[in-house]
């Protein structure tokens, strides 16, 4: 069919593409003509995802690297580069642990465990293949972020690590507007090994029976694409379901010079007040809502 959605000639890195969620979307773009680069940390995973490309007709390589490593997730990217001669998207799927239980109770080696692959390993591989994309026109890049950035028992350390992929997501979508670089986050429900480990047994066993990560992949897919329809967005997927998640700012409560204490305690109601929202893209559109001379960011009334 001739809208049918094709990355022939696409080379496109997918991060911890060995199994779960990240293996399905490799498989996906590969049954859908792009060259998939296939990270992973295990040889043993990342070999089976390319051979199953493969062996279905399409065409992926493996890199192995630890993409938590900076040395690494900088190797992979100008490997594939200097490869093919292109990086057309770059897919963050990879990251290592889940819950850890209360903050007290969280080592030092476990903190660094999640955020140095679920956060630092997005933002090296970023770095590395930003210049690639600006000398070449553009790009696509993805990461995976999680509900769980939003709050969640058990995972301080998980929700903030993913929470930061926001910040990294808002502010390179900006940034590369003018490069033709577009950048979004997914937020995958899907039923994989980090989610069998909630210590909820009904959430467990809910996922396992509703969620499976191949639905997850069509809207990773699509954000990749040279026709990805946003940029700077948070978009979550899961059992067949897509939607934008957003981040409101309100009017609040606004006293100017007279705030004080007590005035702020009175109006508080005005603060929490979800009238006149508005959705914020990035940290500037909330000076939209300051009145008076402070009004910097407001943006000018139609006609």
């Amino acid at each position: 069919m001739p809208d049918t959605i094709r990355f022939d000639g696409h080379v496109i890195i997918v991060t911890g593409a060995g199994r779960g969620i990240g293996r399905e979307h490799a498989l996906l773009l590969g049954s859908r003509g792009a060259t998939v680069v296939v990270n992973d940390v295990s040889t043993t995973h990342a070999d089976r995802t390319v051979a199953d490309i493969v062996d279905g007709g399409g065409t992926a390589v493996a890199h192995i690297a630890s993409v938590a490593d900076a040395e690494q997730a900088a190797a992979l990217v100008n490997v594939t580069h200097t490869r093919y001669g292109r990086l057309d998207a770059l897919l963050n799927n990879a990251g290592n642990g889940g819950p850890t239980g209360p903050i007290d109770t969280v080592s030092d080696e476990v903190l660094h465990k999640i955020v140095d692959s679920h956060l630092l390993g997005s933002f090296y591989t970023a770095r590395a293949a930003w210049p690639i994309m600006v000398a070449g026109g553009g790009g696509r890049i993805v990461f995976t972020t999680s509900g769980s950035s939003m709050g969640a028992v058990g995972m301080p350390v998980y929700s903030m690590a993913k929470a930061g992929l926001w910040g990294l997501t808002r502010s390179l979508a900006v940034e590369g507007a003018p490069h033709n670089i577009i950048v979004n986050a997914i937020m995958p429900i899907g039923y994989t090994r980090a989610a069998s480990l909630n210590p909820n047994e009904d959430t467990r066993q809910w996922m396992e029976n509703n969620f499976p990560p191949a639905l997850c992949s069509p809207a990773a897919a699509l954000l990749c694409h040279p026709e990805a329809p946003c940029t700077g967005e948070l978009i979550s997927s899961g059992a067949g379901r897509v939607a934008l998640v957003a981040t409101v700012g309100v009017p609040g409560f606004d006293a100017g010079a007279e705030l004080t204490l007590e005035a702020l305690r009175d109006g508080w109601s005005d603060v929490i007040d979800m009238a006149g929202q508005a959705v914020l893209h990035m940290g500037r559109d909330e000076l939209s809502f300051y009145q008076g001379p402070v009004a910097f960011g407001r943006r000018p009334e139609a006609p």
